[in-house]
């Protein structure tokens, strides 16, 4: 087999029809993205604390994030840990979402 074909076959058996530097140029972008919208969510929050104002949106953002994060790794890696931090960063999601609709 040469080099076409096998990279051919693993287009092939690869579903995103991504190669293994595109799948990772993926993953890192979205990864990248998640740290802007926590460094977003993070300086809404500060001004809005600041000015005595509620700021549960911006934490239900970041909580829902790191618990879908978790829950997935959980899910694929089968570690404990992801778990307890998916089930705790998600109550904290539910509590804020909470909080957002009573305040």
């Amino acid at each position: 087999m040469d080099k076409k074909e096998i990279l051919e076959k693993n287009k092939k058996q690869n579903r995103s029809g991504l190669d293994e530097r595109e799948q990772r140029v993926y993953n890192f972008s979205f990864g990248l993205g998640a740290v802007i919208v926590g460094v977003l969510c993070l300086v809404f929050s500060i001004y809005k604390a600041l000015h005595h104002q509620a700021f549960y949106e911006f934490v239900t953002i970041i909580t829902a994030y790191l618990c879908t994060t978790f829950i997935y790794q959980f899910i694929k890696l089968k570690n404990k840990g992801y778990f307890i931090a998916g089930a705790g960063t998600g109550l904290a999601a539910a509590a804020c979402l909470v909080m957002f609709f009573l305040v």
